[in-house]
């Protein structure tokens, strides 16, 4: 949540600081904030709504600064509480991601505050420790501070100097070639082109940084850091010729799978390589853990491991899991799963398994993120970047190597190698499917002028289709901001049919040929209480059309491909309901992409 950009060196700081914020304009954008050093004065500009707000609103040639795009925890949505904020003395200027969870007990140190925020809080703190040392003061005040935070913070007395500090909140420093400028940011997706060598913080350390040296402190000591080497994705903010970012993102399913595959099968196509997973221990089970969309995966990935494997799985909510018992069994594998590698929540819960000596896993669709580092294997997405908020291509991408892994841990138990070449065989036609996926995706747009006056909607779907019912809730709530509820379709007559009856709006997922008699019973059930039905479907399965009011038909598929192939119609059809009624498909409301705090 939230996003934070700093930018010392000798280029025009505002400009530098707004194009960052743009690009994490992804992270929250209910209000936004820039402030400068310029002639021993803040000047601050500070906007309700996303950067776009920000830009030509100085013409300060100040080179340093910083900034702020946010997603409201403290506060409502106001300039007031938008960053950067200022210590009560005027002297100290801060930008915060993160929750500090003592602010109501720090309060009566300050007060005269201006917000409702714990970052203004917080900056007072550091402005009553400050005598002449921006950082021993930074480094004073967090001391006593509980909760998260990623901060980078600025002083009158310093102005060649932006002090930044983590905790649970991630912040990357990037520096140039010839070490005269540098940057502060959330995410390395933000830097510009031709910032490639990066120190990622770590918990509880501070990094002085100013235009021509970086040191980094833990305790107030200097510590030795990594620098480590990026590579940007040319083009990767443009829409490319789409309306929208969700649209294209959509549309590069095919490649992100395909990029999700490549060389991780041997030459004979009969093995799985997962490059650094080694396991310790003969797995005797595997848990999932995610968030969200990824805990949808996860659900996905308990049916593929237990069909595939032969190993039992199960899957737990990240936010859950630290927070109760787990009893678990010797040999069990902890798969985490988080797109941005950022969730804090799952980071926690991986902690949790990790003291407690668990073998764990992550999957994850960013580089050197907090969770990859965290971990001691991982399994890399490569599906690109994703900048829409609702998550379609590393949700996808993500089911792919959840199939690889199942094939891979089942090779360690007792599928056999025709068995694991078969499988491979059906992976390896899964791009040219999305393709064929996506020309039938066009029907959709037709679906939502039909039901765009819906106010909720129900999804149903069986075995594998369950995790993507529910997967096609998420998605019509996060774009349309319709009431949806997803059910597996057995449960029908235990509770869902009282309000799925009578006038409701279901979407039921029944690609299976060997559920076909049970899914047809689900549908006249709902259909004699008067309700409509969209049925998701293959080529070949046809269903009596007394019991639907429209059809989408899928190409024919394995069954372990039809879970990717039956989310993208969803992902669609939320989108154009969306766009029937003017939302912001990109950017849904109240939400952010990566979900830094608890």
């Amino acid at each position: 949540m939230c996003g934070i950009f700093g930018y010392i060196g000798k280029k025009p700081a505002y400009t530098e600081v707004y194009g960052g914020l743009k690009k994490l304009e992804y992270r929250g954008y209910d209000s936004c904030g820039i402030s400068v050093i310029d002639k021993s004065k803040f000047k601050t500009v500070k906007k309700v709504g996303g950067p776009d707000v920000l830009e030509d609103q100085s013409k300060s040639t100040s080179t340093i600064g910083i900034g702020h795009t946010r997603w409201a925890t403290h506060g409502t949505v106001s300039v007031r509480n938008a960053h950067p904020h200022k210590s009560s003395c005027g002297k100290i200027i801060l930008v915060h991601n993160g929750v500090i969870e003592n602010a109501d007990t720090l309060k009566y140190k300050c007060p005269s505050l201006k917000s409702d925020t714990d970052s203004e809080i917080l900056v007072n703190l550091i402005s009553d420790e400050y005598t002449d040392n921006l950082a021993v003061a930074v480094s004073h005040a967090l001391e006593h501070v509980e909760g998260t935070y990623g901060i980078a913070v600025m002083c009158i007395d310093e102005p060649n100097t932006i002090v930044a500090a983590r905790r649970g909140s991630p912040l990357i420093v990037g520096v140039n070639k010839d070490k005269t400028e540098a940057y502060i940011a959330s995410d390395t997706y933000a830097l510009p082109q031709e910032i490639t060598d990066v120190v990622y913080l770590g918990d509880n350390q501070l990094a002085i940084v100013k235009a021509n040296s970086l040191t980094v402190w833990k305790e107030e000591k200097t510590i030795q850091t990594r620098t480590s080497t990026i590579e940007h994705k040319r083009n990767s903010s443009s829409k490319e010729g789409y309306s929208t970012y969700l649209e294209k993102e959509i549309r590069e399913q095919s490649d992100a799978v395909r990029n999700a595959m490549r060389g991780r099968f041997s030459k004979d196509y009969s093995e799985v390589k997962l490059g650094g997973i080694r396991f310790r221990k003969k797995i005797r089970r595997v848990l999932f853990l995610g968030c969200g969309t990824a805990y949808h995966a996860g659900l996905v990935g308990k049916y593929l491991m237990e069909n595939i494997a032969g190993v039992p799985a199960s899957v737990e909510y990240s936010s859950e899991y630290k927070y109760k018992s787990n009893p678990t069994e010797d040999g069990t594998l902890i798969v985490a799963l988080s797109q941005s590698g950022e969730t804090i929540d799952t980071i926690s819960a991986v902690e949790e398994a990790q003291s407690h000596n668990r073998m764990v896993i992550s999957i994850t669709n960013t580089v050197a993120s907090s969770l990859a580092r965290q971990t001691e294997m991982g399994i890399y997405q490569h599906a690109g970047p994703e900048v829409s908020v609702a998550s379609t291509k590393a949700f996808t991408s993500q089911l792919a190597i959840l199939a690889m892994l199942a094939i891979y841990v089942g090779r360690k138990h007792k599928l056999s190698k025709v068995d694991s070449r078969k499988y491979i065989s059906h992976l390896r036609k899964l791009p040219s499917l999305i393709d064929d996926t996506l020309d039938v995706c066009t029907a959709t747009k037709a679906l939502s002028s039909k039901w765009c006056m819906v106010s909720a909607m129900a999804f149903l779907g069986r075995q594998l289709m369950y995790p993507i019912a529910i997967e096609g809730a998420l998605k019509m709530k996060e774009l349309a901001y319709l009431e949806c509820h997803g059910y597996p379709a057995g449960e029908l007559k235990h509770g869902p049919l009282a309000s799925i009856g009578y006038h409701a709006t279901c979407v039921y997922l029944a690609p299976q040929r060997e559920l076909y008699e049970k899914n047809l019973s689900n549908m006249r059930e709902i259909k004699a209480r008067d309700s409509r039905i969209i049925v998701i479907t293959e080529k070949g399965l046809d269903f009596p059309k007394d019991v639907y009011d429209n059809i989408i038909y899928l190409p024919k598929s394995p069954e372990i491909l039809q879970p990717i192939l039956a989310v993208i119609p969803l992902q669609f059809f939320s989108m154009h309901m969306a766009q029937r009624h003017k939302y912001n498909v990109d950017q849904p409301r109240h939400l952010a992409k990566s979900v830094t705090v608890e």
